[in-house]
């Protein structure tokens, strides 16, 4: 017995010295290399790229909306990625591209309305208005057109201020103005998901999936017949492409929704809640076509 409990004391120091040199060896080749969480987060989008031909960039810029799965912190992960992406950018976008401003705000005033999530334990991202806004800068991007994301917290700003639910539109309008303090936006985008059921916010052609979109115009302030000839031409556009993905024009003369800022602001309702990712994604495109060809002719 005495013979047995040596041997087995030696083996089990054995294992715990080998136990500590994988551990040493994880933490200086894996966790400590960047490369490798780039690689396992592309693997990742490369998933995710499959499903909704969105390229690397776009997750990583959604995750601000992360559900964790496990201890590690995604979001500083993300940034280091994102850093190196940037200095590759650098280097591969022409100097006069670069220079180039965003001429599309998009904003999400009620930036907590989410969509179905049967892929969120797949992709670590949260299905909402926030990463739709991503996916549609994304699509302007590969049409040539600039646009920026309002980022900031409204929930941060009405808790500092005190503000219920309907000041959110209070909200977005100051860090809109803030922000065009540095540049003057051709068009605003208040990107919204409506809660209407399903059968009323599904759109079907050619074996694809769409979600509707329904633009809100709001008639309150004197100069709302400019932002209705814009809702009109991009409606207009749309359905000559794909008849019946927009539910209309829905025309509001309680509130006004910052739409007396520019003459080109719009609010969409983007499908409605029980909407997959992948329906987005679709109207998302079709959408960014329309916007990009507008652009071109029109300004």
């Amino acid at each position: 017995m005495r013979r047995f409990k040596i041997r087995s004391d030696k083996y089990r120091k054995i294992i715990v010295v080998i136990l500590l040199m994988i551990i040493i060896f994880l933490y200086f080749n894996i966790i400590s290399n960047t490369s490798f969480f780039m690689f396992i987060l592309d693997n990742i989008n490369s998933k995710y790229e499959y499903n909704f031909n969105i390229n690397n960039d776009l997750i990583y810029s959604s995750l601000n909306k992360v559900v964790s799965k496990s201890s590690l912190d995604y979001k500083n992960i993300k940034e280091v990625i994102s850093i190196e992406k940037e200095k590759i950018k650098e280097k591969e976008i022409p100097t006069q591209a670069k220079k180039q401003k965003p001429i599309i705000y998009i904003y999400n005033t009620h930036e907590s309305e989410k969509y179905s999530s049967p892929f969120v334990a797949d992709y670590v991202v949260t299905p909402d208005v926030r990463l739709a806004s991503y996916i549609l800068k994304d699509y302007l991007n590969d049409f040539g057109i600039e646009s920026f994301i309002q980022t900031r917290s409204i929930k941060s700003y009405l808790k500092k201020h005190n503000l219920d639910y309907p000041g959110s539109y209070e909200a977005s309008r100051v860090y809109m103005k803030e922000e065009f303090k540095n540049n003057k936006y051709k068009i605003l985008i208040d990107l919204h998901r409506d809660s209407t059921k399903h059968k009323y916010t599904l759109y079907k052609k050619d074996n694809k999936r769409f979600a509707k979109i329904m633009f809100v115009l709001s008639t309150k302030h004197k100069n709302y017949k400019k932002n209705e000839k814009f809702v009109n031409d991009i409606n207009n556009r749309l359905n000559k492409k794909y008849n019946g993905i927009t539910r209309g024009i829905m025309k509001r003369s309680d509130v006004i929704f910052n739409q007396d800022l520019s003459s080109r602001a719009i609010l969409i309702e983007l499908g409605g809640v029980d909407n997959t990712l992948e329906e987005i994604n679709n109207t998302l495109y079709v959408l960014a076509k329309v916007l990009s060809d507008y652009v071109k002719e029109e300004l």
